[in-house]
């Protein structure tokens, strides 16, 4: 569930299956609008007034797509996402994570998750990593890399059980601003700190990622 470019760093979700029962036995990954609706209500609702190009829920069981949570002993992970496609480009995903149990999900795990996606990408590099703080959150997993033209940011952070992460894209060009890619970083997860489940009333200040 992520916008095309931020999907090249590492996918936060699984392709649609043919058929998927989010009540069956997790044998197959699938997501379908409204799979899961406690999920999808933890979403931001907006960014910046704008509503959501997409929004689904969905899990991941199969080894290819949980990646390393393999190796944290996770069988399976569902998840919720909406999508912003802005276009030119540029692109927003903010999706939630969970144990289909709601028991803690550690953001450390999701964290490494995308890390090692993009470390193991092809046609990704220049990535940095860095621990800034959210106000109201706490402490977050930052990581900034380029995937071609597409400079993206993936940010991750504990929200009670459930984990929560933005993707951030944005076109690499002579006229692009890093200023504006932060600025939009910023908003993703100032929407999603104020969503519902999340850390209410908060007004989120983070760090810039490396320049």
């Amino acid at each position: 569930m992520a916008v095309a470019a931020v999907a090249a760093v590492a996918s936060a979700c699984s392709a649609p299956a043919a058929s998927f029962d989010p009540a069956g036995p997790c044998t197959t990954d699938g997501r379908a609008v409204g799979a899961y609706p406690d999920l999808e209500a933890a979403l931001p609702r907006d960014l910046g007034g704008r509503a959501p190009t997409s929004v689904d829920s969905g899990r991941n069981c199969t080894a290819g797509a949980l990646g390393s949570l393999v190796s944290r002993g996770l069988a399976s992970v569902e998840f919720a996402g909406a999508v912003w496609d802005l276009g030119g480009g540029l692109g927003v995903s903010s999706v939630v994570f969970s144990r289909p149990d709601r028991a803690l999900l550690p953001a450390a795990w999701i964290a490494e998750f995308y890390e090692i996606g993009a470390r193991t990408a092809k046609r990704t590099d220049n990535i940095e990593t860095s621990r800034p703080t959210i106000e109201g959150a706490g402490e977050a997993w930052r990581l900034d890399t380029l995937n071609q033209l597409s400079l993206q940011t993936v940010v991750t952070w504990q929200d009670g059980d459930l984990v929560r992460t933005v993707l951030i894209a944005s076109v690499v060009a002579p006229n692009a601003s890093r200023a504006a890619h932060d600025d939009l970083v910023a908003q993703a997860i100032a929407a999603a700190v104020a969503a519902p489940g999340g850390p209410a009333d908060a007004t989120p200040t983070i760090g810039a990622g490396p320049s």
